[in-house]
């Protein structure tokens, strides 16, 4: 079954910019997560969107995805035997720390049939007075 290189690769790409805080341009890159890696990005430089890439490389037929933030890594998946499956593992990888610091929703919280939740303060107001209005 062939891999959605593409899809992945815009996924990985949006949590990124999120967990970078790159949306709209900048964050310090000290704030940036950090790890255990040599790599560390210091100073107060702004972190903007066309600074994020999401890159494979391998050593010895094993494939690592990484988020880069610049030349330097950000987020690194662990190692696979494919290249699609570096970055399905990527993919897992920033999933699990938006997870962690997801911030939760809030007394507006409303459940919805059959799973998930949403805050009902996104929802557009003209949207909720059309259903009004039409019941």
């Amino acid at each position: 079954m062939p891999t959605d290189f593409s899809g992945l690769r815009s996924q990985i790409f949006a949590n990124a910019k999120l967990m970078l805080g790159a949306k709209d341009g900048q964050r310090a890159a000290s704030n940036l997560p950090s790890s255990d890696t040599s790599a560390t990005l210091v100073g107060g430089e702004p972190v903007n969107s066309s600074d994020i890439d999401i890159v494979i490389f391998s050593d010895n037929g094993k494939y690592t995805a990484a988020i880069m933030v610049r030349m330097t890594p950000a987020v690194e998946g662990p190692q696979c035997p494919t290249p699609e499956a570096s970055l399905l593992k990527l993919l897992n990888a920033t999933c699990e720390l938006l997870n962690a610091h997801m911030p939760k929703l809030g007394s507006h919280q409303r459940n919805i049939y059959g799973g998930g939740v949403y805050d009902e303060d996104f929802i557009s107001s003209e949207l909720i007075e059309a259903q009004t209005r039409s019941s």
